[in-house]
C-alpha cells in the first residue's frame, strides 16, 4: 500500500470514527436542532424521585428527540435540579440508539448491553456487546469509550475492556 493510499485509509478510519461516535444517548448529539425538540418517553412503568432527581423507566422503554431515538429495557437517569441529563443509564438486551447526523446520508447507530452518557465529562461509554455503526463500517468490542470533549476514543484494553477491537471499513461510494 502506497503512502497516500495509507493516509487516505487513516483519515477515512478518523472520519469513520468520527461519524460513528456520534452516537450516545445525549440530546445534544446528532442532526442540527435535536436539542430543541420535545422529549416523547414510552415505558410500562415509571418512578419518579424528584428529591433525589432521579427518574428510573422499566419494560420496552422508548425515548425520541427530534432524530435520535433510544430502545432500552430500563433506564435511569439522574438530572440536573433544571431537569437536563447529568447522567443517563440504558439497559438492554441490546439497548439500541439511532440518530440522523448532519451531512451523512446514513443514520449512526449504537448496540450495547448497557450504555452510559455522562454529561459532565462529554463521554459515551458502551459496555458489553458493543457496536457503533453507520452504514456497513462498524466499530465492536466488549467497551468503547468516546470523550467527545477531547475527540479521543478507546476500545478494548485502552477501554478498560478484554476483547480486541474489531473494525470494518467500506471504501467511500463515488
Amino acid at each position: 500500500m502506497t503512502p497516500a493510499k495509507t493516509t487516505r485509509g487513516c483519515r477515512r478510519l478518523g472520519t469513520s470514527l468520527s461519524l460513528l461516535l456520534l452516537a450516545s444517548p445525549c440530546p445534544a448529539l446528532g442532526a442540527e436542532g435535536d436539542q430543541d425538540q420535545p422529549v416523547y418517553l414510552e415505558a410500562d412503568s415509571v418512578e419518579l424521585d424528584e428529591a433525589n432527581s432521579v427518574s428510573h423507566y422499566k419494560g420496552s422503554v422508548f425515548v425520541k428527540q427530534g432524530t435520535m431515538e433510544m430502545e432500552a429495557d430500563e433506564m435511569t437517569v439522574h438530572h440536573y435540579p433544571d431537569r437536563r441529563p447529568k447522567r443517563i443509564i440504558a439497559f438492554g438486551k441490546p439497548a439500541k440508539y439511532r440518530q440522523d447526523v448532519d451531512g451523512e446520508k446514513e443514520k449512526v447507530e449504537a448496540e450495547a448491553l448497557r450504555m452510559e452518557y455522562d454529561a459532565a465529562k462529554d463521554e459515551i461509554t458502551l459496555v458489553g456487546e458493543a457496536l457503533l455503526f453507520q452504514g456497513q463500517d462498524t466499530f465492536r468490542s466488549d467497551r468503547i469509550v468516546y470523550d467527545r470533549a477531547r475527540g479521543q476514543v478507546k476500545a478494548g484494553a485502552s477501554a478498560k475492556g478484554s476483547e480486541r477491537v474489531r473494525i470494518t471499513i467500506n471504501p467511500a461510494q463515488q
